[in-house]
């Protein structure tokens, strides 16, 4: 059997895994669907920065994105997974994450780089999801943001939280992966962290599944 349909389906195997333990922890467990949810998010994201190291083309984590963005959608619209969608606020995060992973995956094979994918995805697995629990533990006791009479629904904490990680990562990614830290190293991470927290900050609905990744690629892009 060829290796990569081999990790393929042991990879789809674990992102199932995932799903079935967080609804474990919601229906047994009667964990809040708003924590279960970030659990799979955050899991199926740290998984994914495997990926590098396994898969020397893009098609197959591409068809696998593809796959759970459709088994992800019908189980949306059917009412299956409670852990994900279980919410009373509107969203399509989880339904998205798939196509960011493996659109970022596929954009970083293109240019040669496990940056562009290694980076974007930690912020989707690790700051996003950071910011996200901050929200919900603090959100209720603590000021929203508000531009110009705009309600963003997210709080300062929250936004602080994802700035911080994401800068911690970035520095952290940047000189794992090169073995140093330029100025011009710390001038990207500091953007990608800045712009990568606005894009979180703007985006709703789950919108910033996609718009985080994809701002972090752009930025890093031009360094």
């Amino acid at each position: 059997m060829n290796p990569e349909l081999l990790y393929t389906i042991l990879f789809t195997i674990a992102f199932a895994v995932i799903l079935a333990t967080g609804e474990v922890l919601h229906h047994v467990l009667k964990v809040r669907s708003e924590f279960t949810r970030k659990f799979s998010h955050s899991a199926a994201s740290i998984l994914s920065l495997t990926f590098p190291w396994v898969y020397e083309s893009y098609e197959y984590v591409l068809v696998m994105g593809v796959l759970f963005f459709f088994i992800l959608l019908t189980a949306k619209y059917k009412d299956l997974l409670k852990s994900i969608d279980d919410v009373t606020r509107k969203t399509h995060g989880g339904i998205l994450l798939p196509i960011a992973i493996a659109g970022t995956f596929t954009i970083a094979h293109f240019m040669d780089d496990v940056k562009f994918f290694i980076i974007p995805i930690m912020l989707l697995g690790v700051s996003d999801s950071l910011a996200g629990i901050t929200g919900i533990l603090y959100g209720k006791k603590l000021r929203k943001i508000i531009i110009y009479g705009w309600h963003l629904k997210k709080t300062y904490i929250g936004s602080t939280v994802f700035l911080l990680t994401a800068l911690a990562i970035c520095l952290y990614a940047l000189h794992w992966l090169t073995g140093y830290l330029s100025p011009k190293m710390l001038l990207a991470s500091f953007l990608v962290a800045t712009g990568a927290a606005l894009a979180e900050l703007l985006s709703s609905k789950g919108f910033d599944n996609i718009t985080v990744p994809l701002t972090a690629l752009i930025i890093l892009s031009l360094f």
